[in-house]
This record gives C-alpha cells, sequence and structure tokens, in this order.
C-alpha cells in the first residue's frame, strides 16, 4: 500500500509539473486572452512553428528537468526504503528502530499525495480563471445584443464619394505584427526584425498621438484570428463567427458567401471601382474567392491564373503556391495594367511567406537573426519596402492610398518567447498617401475598424463614421475598443446574437451543417500549415474533402464481414469476383471496382490512390480525396501519392478480383512504412467514416489565435 501511495504521489507530482508549465505557456508563450482563443489555438494552431504540440513538450523538459530529476530520485528512495523496511519486517527486525519514526514515514507518505492532489486542483483553477473559462462558459449561453446595438448597415447610411475618386492598394501581409519592431520602437522584440515598415508608421498614419513614436497597431478580436476571417473584418468588421471547420478546403464557385454582407467591395463597385484580389495561393482555399467575387465582383489573380497566365513556370509550386518574391513582380505587371483604364481600382493583395511553420525562406532571405521565422519576417519588410517604393514612382501614385495591415496574430509559438509576458500583441496597420491624422490622441481599435478607415482614407465621407462594427480612426467616434475594452468586445463577439445568426449569415452556404442546428458552427479544428497543403493541393482541390489533422491510432484490422456464409464467385453476386458485387472486382461497392464508393477503384470516396490523405496508397483506381484505408483491385490511373501505408496493386477491376497486395505500393516522402494493404473482402464503411489506420507517419499539418490557417 505505501508503495502505491508513493507512485500516486509520484504521478500527482507530475500532473501538477505539466498544469503548472501549461498555465506559463498558454498565458505566457501564446499569450492567450480568453478561453475561446485556447480553443482556437489548439485546434487551429496546434501545429505552429516551434510548437504548439513540439514546442510546449520541449519546452517543459527544459524548464522542469531538474525537479522531474530529483522527485524521481526521491521516489527511488522511497520504493527502496519501503521494500527494505518489508523484508526487514519479514526477518524479524525493524527499517526503523522507533515506532514514532515508522509512524513519521506513513504520515509523509500520507501527506505528499495529499498535497500533490490539492496542489493538482488550485493548479486547474488557477489555469481556468488565467484563461478566462468561466467567462467563455457564460458568454456560450448567453445572448448578446451586440450587433442590434453597434451593427451599422452600409446600406442605411449615407456615403459620399469625392469628386476625383482615389484608387486604393491594400496590401495585408500575412501574420504581419507591430510587435516584430524593437521594444525602443514600442515593439516585442529585442531586435527590430522590420525597420522599413517601422518607418513607413511614421511616414504615414498609425494613429497615434503628436509626437507618439511608438508603433500601434490593430487588436484581434475572437473569430477574426485566421486569414479569411482577417480578411472579412478589414472589408467588412463583421467577425466570421461560425468556427473554421469549413474553410479549409477549396470552395465550389457556387457556394454563397454571407450574401446579405454588404462590404467594401460592394461599395466600391456601385460606384464605378474595378476590383481586384491578388494572393500567391489557391484564390479557392476557405472561400475567399467567392467572397471576393460575390461582394464586388472581383477580379482574382491567384495561383491558378498565374499558372495558366505564365506568370511562374509550368508546374511550378511551393509553400502555399509560389512565393512573395514571385508575387511582387505580378502585382507591379498588373497594377501596370489596370492603372491605364479609364476606372478607379481597388486592388487588395496577400502575402504568404510569413506563415507558420517557420515562414517560407527564399532565396533573398538573409540568414542574420537565429531562427528562420525572423529571417522571413525581415525579408518581408525588406521585398514590401521596395514594392511601395516602386508604387510611389509611379504616375498613378498621386491618386492612390495605399494600405499596410497584417490579417492577424502570428500563429508561429515562437513570437510569444520573444515579447515581454505584458506586451499587448497587435496586427500592423499604416495607412499611406492618405487624409492625415488630426486627433492629438492614439488610438485603441481592433481590426473591424479597418474597413471605415480605408474608406475615409480614400477621401470618401461615412455618415456617422461607422460601417458594420467598425469605426473610423478619422473621426472623433470611439471604437468599440475604446468603449468596452477588448475584453468585453470579446466576450460579446462570443456571446450568442439573435441579430448575426438571421441578418448578418442569412443565405450562407459555407457552413452547410450550420442549418440543421438552432446556432451556427463555433467549433475549431486545426488548420494545415503551409507544407501540409504543399504536400496535398489535390486534395484540397476537391470541395468535399475535409482535412483531418493527423492522430496517431495502434494498428487495427478491418471489420468483420456480416456473419453469413460466402456463396462462391460469379455472375452478378453479392460476393468477391462477381460483376455489380459487394466485393472486391467489377463495378463493385467494395475494394477494386469501377465507380466505387470504397477503398480501391474508380473515382470513389476513400482510399485506395491519388494523393489521399490516409492509408490506401499503391495502384489503383483513380480514388483521390479518399479518407479510408484500403488497397484494392481496381481499374484506374496512378493512385500513387497516398501519404499513408496500405495499398496494392490494382487488378482488371472486373470479373476476378481479388484483395490488395499486402504491403505493396510505394508511398512518397511524409508516408511511413508500409505494414501491409487491404487483403479484400468485407463490406467497407461509407464515405468519410473513417478506419483506424494501420499506422499513421503523418506529418504535423497552424493560433491565434489558430486556427489554424489561411
Amino acid at each position: 500500500m505505501w508503495i502505491f501511495l508513493g507512485i500516486l504521489a509520484y504521478i500527482l507530482f507530475w500532473l501538477v509539473c505539466i498544469v503548472s508549465y501549461t498555465i506559463y505557456y498558454l498565458t505566457r508563450v501564446i499569450q492567450i486572452t480568453s478561453f475561446s482563443q485556447v480553443l482556437y489555438t489548439l485546434n487551429a494552431g496546434a501545429e505552429g512553428a516551434e510548437g504548439t504540440i513540439g514546442a510546449a513538450v520541449m519546452g517543459f523538459f527544459e524548464q522542469y528537468w531538474l525537479v522531474l530529476i530529483l522527485g524521481t530520485v526521491v521516489l527511488g528512495v522511497y520504493i527502496y526504503l519501503c521494500i527494505k523496511r518489508h523484508k526487514l519486517k519479514k526477518e524479524g527486525t525493524e527499517l526503523f528502530p522507533k515506532k514514532v519514526w515508522n509512524r513519521t514515514f506513513n504520515g509523509a507518505s500520507a501527506v505528499s499525495v495529499v498535497l500533490c492532489g490539492c496542489l493538482l486542483a488550485n493548479g486547474v483553477a488557477t489555469g481556468l480563471d488565467a484563461v478566462g473559462y468561466h467567462e467563455y462558459k457564460e458568454n456560450v449561453n448567453r445572448v448578446s445584443d451586440l450587433y442590434e446595438d453597434n451593427f451599422i448597415e452600409p446600406g442605411d447610411v449615407k456615403i459620399t464619394f469625392p469628386e476625383k475618386k482615389r484608387n486604393v492598394i491594400h496590401i495585408v501581409m500575412e501574420s504581419m505584427e507591430s510587435s516584430y519592431t524593437s521594444r525602443e520602437n514600442g515593439g516585442g522584440y529585442e531586435e527590430d526584425l522590420i525597420p522599413n515598415l517601422y518607418a513607413r508608421t511614421q511616414e504615414g498614419e498609425n494613429f497615434t498621438a503628436q509626437g507618439d513614436t511608438a508603433i500601434n497597431g490593430a487588436l484581434v478580436t475572437n473569430n477574426s484570428g485566421w486569414t479569411v476571417a482577417g480578411l472579412v473584418a478589414q472589408s467588412a468588421a463583421v467577425p466570421l463567427n461560425v468556427g473554421n471547420a469549413a474553410f479549409i478546403h477549396n470552395m465550389q464557385e457556387d457556394v454563397q458567401f454571407m450574401p446579405h454582407l454588404e462590404t467594401m467591395g460592394d461599395i466600391l463597385e456601385d460606384n464605378g471601382y474595378g476590383n481586384y484580389f491578388m494572393c500567391g495561393s489557391d484564390g479557392a482555399y476557405a472561400g475567399r474567392s467567392n467572397y471576393y467575387r460575390q461582394h464586388g465582383d472581383y477580379e482574382i489573380f491567384d495561383y491558378a491564373n498565374a499558372a495558366a497566365t505564365g506568370a511562374i513556370p509550368k508546374g511550378y509550386r511551393v509553400w502555399w503556391g509560389f512565393e512573395d518574391q514571385k508575387l511582387y513582380p505580378w502585382a507591379q505587371k498588373k497594377l501596370t495594367e489596370i492603372s491605364k483604364k479609364d476606372e478607379p481600382f481597388n486592388f487588395t493583395m496577400l502575402t504568404v511567406d510569413t506563415h507558420f511553420t517557420d515562414g517560407y525562406m527564399c532565396e533573398q532571405c538573409p540568414d542574420i537573426f537565429d531562427s528562420q521565422y525572423k529571417n522571413v519576417i525581415n525579408c518581408s519588410d525588406h521585398q514590401l519596402n521596395e514594392f511601395i517604393d516602386w508604387i510611389q514612382q509611379q504616375d498613378f501614385y498621386e491618386n492612390t492610398t495605399i494600405v499596410l495591415s497584417g490579417d492577424h496574430l502570428s500563429m508561429d509559438g515562437s513570437v510569444g518567447k520573444n515579447v515581454p509576458m505584458d506586451y499587448q500583441r497587435k496586427a500592423y496597420f499604416t495607412v499611406l498617401n492618405g487624409p492625415e491624422y488630426t486627433q492629438n490622441k492614439t488610438r485603441e481599435y481592433c481590426t473591424l475598424d479597418i474597413f471605415p478607415t480605408i474608406i475615409e482614407a480614400m477621401g470618401i465621407d461615412i455618415e456617422g463614421h461607422r460601417l458594420g462594427l467598425g469605426t473610423s480612426l478619422y473621426a472623433k467616434q470611439e471604437t468599440l475598443i475604446e468603449q468596452m475594452g477588448l475584453i468585453a468586445l470579446n466576450a460579446d463577439l462570443s456571446a450568442n446574437s439573435n441579430y448575426y445568426t438571421n441578418v448578418i449569415m442569412s443565405g450562407d452556404q459555407t457552413n452547410p451543417d450550420a442549418a440543421k442546428d438552432d446556432e451556427p458552427k463555433k467549433d475549431m479544428i486545426e488548420q494545415p500549415d503551409g507544407k501540409t497543403y504543399e504536400d496535398n493541393v489535390q486534395n484540397f482541390n476537391d470541395p468535399t474533402y475535409t482535412w483531418q489533422a493527423p492522430i496517431y491510432v495502434p494498428p487495427a484490422v478491418q471489420p468483420p464481414v456480416d456473419e453469413q456464409p460466402v456463396p462462391p464467385q460469379g455472375g452478378d453476386s453479392q460476393v468477391p469476383g462477381g460483376d455489380d458485387s459487394q466485393a472486391p472486382g467489377g463495378d463493385s461497392q467494395a475494394p477494386g471496382g469501377g465507380d466505387s464508393q470504397i477503398p480501391g477503384g474508380g473515382d470513389s470516396q476513400m482510399p485506395g490512390g491519388g494523393d489521399s490523405q490516409n492509408p490506401g496508397g499503391g495502384t489503383g483506381g483513380d480514388g483521390s480525396g479518399s479518407q479510408t484505408p484500403g488497397g484494392g483491385d481496381g481499374t484506374g490511373g496512378d493512385g500513387s501519392g497516398g501519404q499513408n501505408p496500405g495499398g496494392g496493386t490494382g487488378g482488371d477491376g472486373s470479373g476476378d478480383g481479388s484483395g490488395g497486395n499486402p504491403g505493396g505500393g510505394e508511398v512518397p516522402p511524409g508516408g511511413g512504412e508500409i505494414p501491409g494493404g487491404n487483403p479484400g473482402g468485407g463490406e467497407v464503411p461509407p464515405a468519410n467514416e473513417i478506419l483506424p489506420p494501420a499506422a499513421n507517419d503523418l506529418p504535423a499539418g497552424n493560433n491565434d489565435p489558430a486556427m489554424l490557417g489561411v
């Protein structure tokens, strides 16, 4: 019993250390301010650079190694004494001659268990309080009137354009924070990673008081912390309060993206502007093309367009599509073309190199800092500065306002380690060649305020100076952050809203499952990073595909077939071998056949080939986008490219169709050893019902704050 108590105390001791470090990591490293942010970070950003999981585990042992060794030594000594005491007692002697020593030893064992249990309970309570769990629990069950009281429909106010309409170039920089400048400049880093962007804040409007040279920036609210949510926040002044589960694949063009919403693109299109959106990735990913085409009829310049028009070499793909050093020359070419048209233009572009994990190091990036992410940020600063220099040399610049903003806070776990614990991280925001900011006041604002600020930066007057949930920073009216504070605003944004659900989201099809419930889905799921997207781009192009974060599942066998005799092969049977069968071979419902719903053959919904995310590679039918294990005998194209074990050599696909050849097929990088394919036989679950893989060596797939992702 006493050995059991010692082991129990040791386990509780480990849990106390883990809970203590978890609190430190969430509040100090990632700098969590709300429980909804915890959920987003764990789901959307669980694989951010240097962690969340990998760095957290490494950091835990780096910080607690000595304590853990001491605790292990104490446990070892304790168990040794217990065993020796037991042996001596059998021999008729005592380890401790005096009874009081025995009682003290036994009492210390019991007290250690109670003490560790109390410390664990206190640590859990402290941790939940530190990340705002109680406030979150209260808010998700509460209905807020935030939208009824504060949301301004653009169609309800007068918006007056100047006689000569100004162009606008909005450069949205992936994960760019004002935090990246030095502490001397008001940033969070010891080094200045963005000297040029800091200089631009002094050149343009950073919305600070006169004489205040510290960099300012935009806070990021709940449900605005991943790319498409950031784009919506900055062009419509609403968060994407439906979770991010629907935003991890390329959406079909006809999917409606918040059709009720009136955005900056809608306003500008109605007033004769040409709208353009450029990015170095697939515009369809996460519905970005849907959003921009449906709200302002934007012309989309994305990876597909660049490949089709020769802007990038044929077959070229890195990172999310192509890197920023190819994006900027393309943007120069397009701006030169559209500036010659007889209409004002709105050109929005999105960079990508600074996406987690670690960013993308191109050949222009210097190696002068102690981490890749720092070097990539610094490289992005220089590339962007050269692009702005080019714009300022063009004839159209005189009548063009430039807006620079980060889409959200970085999801890279290394950022929190570099900034002080009490430092308030903000997204970068600056306006160049716009109206002069005349208020002697440093504004407190969030990315929702960028929408009306851009409108008024173009010389357009907004009645009341507010649109959506945002307030123009040129106006004297207070922003919601200045009125309520970030914590209170986040609380209302996390609460349920009848107006948001029934008005703003009316007709939206980005989250089809929401129609089945009373409230839209708010669950945050893990987002892929750039490497994962690059390796599996074909699957992400399938609008029905749902990416699943890799987790290890112990090896498991195929579930048994129905308990009934298996008749011999042949004909239109329900058994293997026959045409139109329920098992391998022919136009079947099981591995190996034509247009099946299971692994191995044809245009299947399950593994068996293609660039699949789960077991079932090998040579088989065209089974791209598959989701379950297997291999099979199917007629079809090359089924290589699987990321997981399994597969086999496909057969004819009709008539005699035996099971896959266990262990067959090649697995490209990121795959893993092939323990064997699906030997055939048995009914396979419907599409998207995933069987446990035989092994899973998938690479880690995102924060903020984060999922999480583009």
